[in-house]
């Protein structure tokens, strides 16, 4: 499990409990422009239309929590083309690799689908450091 000093553990009636942030700004197509996180990265998943992959630098027991917030550009009409909701794929914070992927898709149909160019999303992961308590 992560071996970090953690700081300001948060108030919960679980022990061992780890919160880790990141904020991600794309370009065109998807493609990820910047990013700042500690704690994970995030790339754009090659083949895969509106996939991220979530890869983190500590293994954990579990996943308790993700949250994503998608942010638009100010003045834009969206359509049901873009990704606009969000689901996981493939969590598994306890390989040798541990990741998960973050997922898009379109309102009407449920597709896989890009974010609007220019999108920023935040990521809030709640993870399980220890199996002990």
């Amino acid at each position: 499990m992560a071996n970090r000093y953690f700081k300001d553990h948060p108030k919960t009636l679980e022990g061992g409990i780890v919160k880790l942030y990141g904020h991600v700004v794309t370009t065109t197509s998807g493609t990820i422009g910047s990013q700042t996180s500690k704690g994970f990265t995030v790339t754009k998943t090659g083949s895969e239309t509106g996939r991220y992959t979530v890869t983190l630098e500590d293994k954990y027991s579990s996943l308790r929590g993700c949250s994503v917030a998608l942010q638009g550009a100010a003045d834009a009409a969206y359509t049901t083309a873009k990704g606009l909701n969000w689901f996981l794929r493939g969590v598994d914070v306890g390989a040798a690799t541990p990741l998960l992927y973050i997922q898009f898709n379109r309102t009407d149909t449920g597709a896989d689908a890009e974010v609007l160019d220019a999108a920023e999303f935040w990521i809030e992961l709640t993870l399980k450091n220890s199996t002990a308590y």
